[in-house]
């Protein structure tokens, strides 16, 4: 029997969101399952959306929430079957001058594109500090990668007084005397579930063999990626790919452990208890009903089965 070929996208143009069905495809583990997986970028959610909808493409592999939520809140049958960041290892770091989240007002804080999470985790931590992000401080997008070879010296220059980075960074920063103003892990303890795997309704109703498999062989990716053994054969397998690093990548962040892979699940499945973080905010903010809930669009159940066939002896 021929294989079954599906299309799946990334609605992020960075290199990390299309690394694990890199991996998997290159690794033989979506053949296995009998699939033949075409991997592109859309380049931002809502035209990964948009193009979920129309059948364009079968699978998104890195939908955010919010954009999920909104959606289905509205009528369009996306549904969220696994995970892919569910939760932000980062952390708010300072100029050398700056003593608390107070001090930022009136100051600049760096964020790597105009609507990333860098805005979304900044908000929430000024807020939490009583202070109003659309007012209190002034946004400076396109500040680089989240690396402290990338942001400090912006914060020396006085470019910026803060901006969201990378966890792994944190003893380099508070060697260099930098403050850390706040760790997102402590402010979400439950995580974040800040993008998932998206599929139609309609899909998932006349191909659930085909999803999990999908599933399964991007789980074994996801394995692949979060063991540090792996490393060398990940980077030989990116670039041997059609995979490029983004302009404002600092590409010494793959010399070792890439800092967000420790937020990819080794069981493919949704954190509901960070899902339910962010469908409350979305909730307060007003952009989605009262009704809306997470029973209405999360179906765990495919990754279940997946990760059952993955650990089947």
């Amino acid at each position: 029997m021929a294989n079954k070929k599906l299309k799946v996208a990334a609605g992020h143009y960075h290199l990390f969101h299309r690394v694990a069905p890199t991996v998997a495809n290159a690794k033989g583990y979506f053949a296995k399952e009998g699939l033949e997986v075409e991997i592109s970028a859309t380049g931002t959610d809502l035209k990964s959306l948009q193009a979920l909808i129309e059948d364009e493409i079968d699978i998104v592999i890195d939908l955010k929430t919010p954009v999920a939520l909104q959606a289905r809140d509205r009528g369009e049958e996306v549904f969220l079957i696994g995970g892919f960041l569910n939760t932000y290892p980062g952390i708010f770091v300072g100029a050398k001058e700056i003593r608390s989240v107070t001090d930022l007002k009136g100051k600049k804080v760096g964020l790597r594109e105009p609507n990333g999470v860098a805005l979304t985790m900044s908000s929430m931590i000024l807020k939490k500090a009583g202070m109003e992000p659309d007012g209190d401080v002034i946004f400076i997008p396109h500040t680089g990668a989240s690396s402290f070879r990338s942001i400090a010296p912006k914060l020396d220059r006085g470019e910026i007084q803060a901006r969201i980075a990378h966890k792994a960074y944190a003893n380099d920063f508070k060697r260099a005397g930098y403050p850390i103003l706040a760790d997102l892990e402590e402010y979400l303890p439950n995580g974040y579930q800040l993008r998932a795997i998206a599929v139609k309704g309609s899909f998932l109703e006349r191909n659930r063999e085909t999803v999990v498999g999908f599933l399964a062989g991007l789980i074994q990716g996801y394995r692949f990626m979060k063991n540090p053994e792996n490393h060398p054969e990940m980077m030989a397998i990116i670039k041997a790919s059609d995979l490029e690093f983004e302009q404002d990548m600092d590409q010494g962040m793959w010399e070792e452990e890439y800092p967000l892979i420790p937020g990819i699940p080794a069981n493919g499945s949704i954190n509901v208890a960070g899902l339910q973080v962010i469908l409350d905010e979305e909730k307060i903010a007003r952009r989605i009903s009262p009704a809306m809930t997470v029973d209405r669009i999360l179906r765990s159940e495919y990754a279940q089965e997946a990760l059952r066939k993955v650990e089947r002896p």
